[in-house]
C-alpha cells in the first residue's frame, strides 16, 4: 500500500503539471509566425499558469508532518531579503492567521523550500539552480560572519529530457563554472518515475543519482522528511522583523 500509494501521487503531479507542455506549445506555434523572432523568453521561475499549482501544493502538503504547513508564500529572513523564485516554503504556521499578519514567512520559522520544474532540460536547470542559490543567501546578510542558517533545498521535476549522466554533468558544471560554495547548492533533487539525485555531504560537490523509477516518490518522501525531522534552535523574535518605529505617549 506504501509503495502504491507514492506511485499514484507521482502519477497525480504529472497530471498536474501537464498544462505547462500545452502552453509551451501554444507559446512555439504563436512564435513560428512570418516575421516573429525566435528567440527563447527570459526565464523567471516557473509562473503559476504554467502548471495547477493548487493541485500540486494539495499533493505536496501530503508530504509534509503535520506540525507543518506547505504553500507557495514568500520568505523573508529578519534583514528583509526575500529571494524570488521558491515555489513552495515548508514552515510553521506558528499564528493561524499568520499570511494575514506577514507579506512573508520569518525565515525562522523555515523548515525547507521546494523548487518546481516541469522538464529538466540544460536552460530549466540553470534557471532552477539559480532560483535555489539566490534562496540559499537567506540569512546571510545580517549575520557578522556571513554564515547564514541552513535551510534545505528541495527540486521536484516531472520530466526529464536528457540521461542521467547528462544531468549530472549541467549540474557539476553549473556550479563549478560560477565558483559557488557548497552551501548553494541544492540538497536533493527528484524526477518523478525516473530518479533522485542526492547530495553526497561526505565529499564537497559530489552528488549521487539513484535509478529509482517508479519508486522515485516513496524515496523523495522519505528523505525529504529526513531533513524536516530537525528541532529548530532558538525561537522567533518578532521585533526583529517589525521595522518600524514609533514613539507613544506614556501615562
Amino acid at each position: 500500500m506504501f509503495k502504491e500509494y507514492f506511485n499514484n501521487l507521482g502519477d497525480e503531479l504529472v497530471k498536474a503539471c501537464k498544462p505547462a507542455k500545452a502552453a509551451a506549445a501554444k507559446t512555439a506555434e504563436k512564435g513560428a509566425g512570418k516575421g516573429s523572432p525566435k528567440k527563447p523568453a527570459p526565464s523567471a521561475g516557473i509562473p503559476a499558469a504554467a502548471y495547477d499549482r493548487d493541485r500540486v501544493r494539495e499533493l505536496l502538503a501530503t508530504m509534509v508532518p503535520a506540525h507543518l504547513t506547505l504553500d507557495a508564500v514568500k520568505i523573508a529572513d529578519a534583514g528583509g531579503y526575500s529571494p524570488e523564485g521558491v515555489d513552495f516554503v515548508i514552515y510553521r504556521e506558528m499564528f493561524r492567521n499568520m499570511d494575514a499578519m506577514m507579506s512573508a514567512v520569518p525565515s525562522d520559522l523555515a523548515y525547507g523550500a521546494l523548487f518546481m520544474n516541469t522538464g529538466l532540460s540544460a536552460t530549466s536547470i540553470s534557471d532552477t539552480l539559480t532560483r535555489v542559490a539566490n534562496m540559499k543567501k537567506i540569512d546571510r546578510f545580517g549575520d557578522p560572519q556571513g554564515a547564514g542558517k541552513f535551510l534545505p533545498a528541495f527540486v521536484l521535476s516531472t520530466d526529464m529530457h536528457m540521461t542521467f549522466q547528462d544531468l549530472k554533468t549541467l549540474i557539476l558544471d553549473f556550479y563549478v563554472s560560477r565558483s559557488l560554495d557548497n552551501f548553494f547548492e541544492f540538497d536533493i533533487m527528484a524526477i518523478v518515475n525516473l530518479g533522485i539525485v542526492v547530495k553526497d555531504w561526505r565529499e564537497k560537490r559530489s552528488f549521487k543519482i539513484l535509478d529509482t523509477g517508479a519508486d522515485t516518490m516513496k524515496w523523495f518522501f522519505i528523505l525529504l522528511n529526513e531533513y524536516l525531522d530537525v528541532e529548530k534552535e532558538g525561537s522567533l523574535d518578532l521585533r526583529k522583523y517589525v521595522k518600524e518605529s514609533a514613539q507613544y505617549r506614556e501615562y
